[in-house]
């Protein structure tokens, strides 16, 4: 048991040297330090929540920033499509004005006809002036949005200095036409409001109505090129969305397939260095090689486990051969004892063969003797 412990802790003692020198090498960061103390399934387990969160942040900041630009685009041509249907509006009202004055001096001589279109005047001015008001409240230099473009706003401010006595003029409208009901006038006073309405008709103010018309198509038509450049901006951003989509999602793609690739070699290495040692032993029995230990996970712990059965079985060797050679010395000393025996027996036989012949020779001698005697 004593000799194991020795084993263990001369094992243990250079796997934890070896990771001791890895670990505080200059070109070993925080992150590998604590990448090798992982088991290798939180290994795969991190690797692949890594991959799916860099595969599903870049997919995703990709539709943000092409969502973004798209929004954009959509804004300016929904804020195109606003402007466009108020300019149509406030055309439409200022038209419908017109208009109705032109009918209520030819009704004059109808007070029935002439009430129901003076109704709708008043109805149409209060139109055109909901309509200019929020106009201006919506174009006023403070309320400037970030769509517009110069040229758009330059029109309308031209078209809010120029025209800013049409409120005046709707009331003067108002007043002109409340005052020449023919309800209430007689058929002389009837014909001087005709002409008084027709002088107004064709007098300055109506001019400039006729400019603010004009004002008006122009903003209308710049707010129309506004528009086809926005619907133009969508589409491109529709496709500048695709892109930016599958830009981001190839190189998730990538990156994740380069983590993928450094996280299986960093589970694969130590794996490959440990067998690579295992087959150089078995191979060519060179017991001195150690495997490193650069992770304190499973292929850590078999390392270790490698490195202490090679100093086991080093050690072992080691003791068998002193046990032969110790074997060999008392295979030598038996040998030597045995022939010294051999020789110590071989020169007892030779005595005592020696002695039984000097005993044959005596009894001989003896026989010889007795017989010599009894002759005498």
């Amino acid at each position: 048991m004593k000799q194991h412990h020795n084993f263990d802790d001369l094992a243990f003692g250079r796997s934890n040297s070896s990771l001791q020198s890895n670990n505080s090498s200059p070109n070993t960061s925080n992150s590998r330090y604590w990448f090798s103390h992982l088991k290798v399934g939180q290994k795969i387990g991190i690797g692949y929540a890594l991959i799916v969160s860099i595969a599903v942040l870049g997919t995703s900041i990709g539709f943000l920033i092409a969502d973004y630009y798209q929004r954009q685009a959509q804004k300016r041509e929904e804020a195109a499509i606003e402007e466009l249907y108020q300019m149509y509006q406030l055309k439409t009202s200022v038209f419908r004005v017109r208009t109705n004055q032109h009918k209520l001096i030819l009704y004059m001589d109808q007070p029935k006809k002439w009430l129901e279109q003076y109704n709708l005047l008043l109805n149409y001015v209060e139109q055109a002036r909901q309509v200019w008001f929020e106009f201006k409240t919506n174009y006023s230099i403070e309320n400037l949005t970030i769509y517009d473009s110069v040229i758009e706003q330059e029109a309308v401010h031209r078209l809010l200095q120029t025209h800013k006595g049409f409120d005046t003029y709707l009331q003067r409208t108002e007043v002109l036409f409340n005052d020449r009901n023919p309800n209430k006038l007689s058929p002389n006073e009837i014909r001087t409001a005709q002409t008084q309405l027709f002088n107004f008709m064709h007098s300055s103010s109506i001019f400039m109505i006729d400019d603010f018309l004009d004002d008006i198509t122009n903003l209308v038509e710049v707010i129309a090129e506004e528009y086809q450049q926005a619907n133009w901006e969508l589409r491109r951003a529709e496709k500048l969305r695709l892109n930016i989509i599958l830009g981001s999602l190839l190189v998730s793609i990538a990156i994740a397939t380069l983590l993928a690739i450094f996280t299986s070699q960093a589970i694969a290495r130590p794996i490959q260095a440990v067998t690579h040692v295992a087959q150089q032993v078995t191979e060519e029995s060179n017991f001195d090689l150690q495997a490193p230990v650069t992770t304190n996970d499973e292929v850590g712990i078999l390392a270790n486990s490698l490195n202490r059965l090679i100093l086991e079985v080093q050690q072992l060797i080691t003791v068998q051969n002193d046990a032969n050679e110790q074997l060999e010395v008392y295979n030598q000393v038996l040998e030597e004892k045995v022939r010294e025996r051999t020789r110590e027996l071989n020169e007892k036989n030779l005595s005592l063969k020696m002695a039984l012949e000097e005993l044959q020779r005596t009894q001989v001698q003896l026989a010889e003797t007795e017989e010599n005697g009894d002759k005498s």
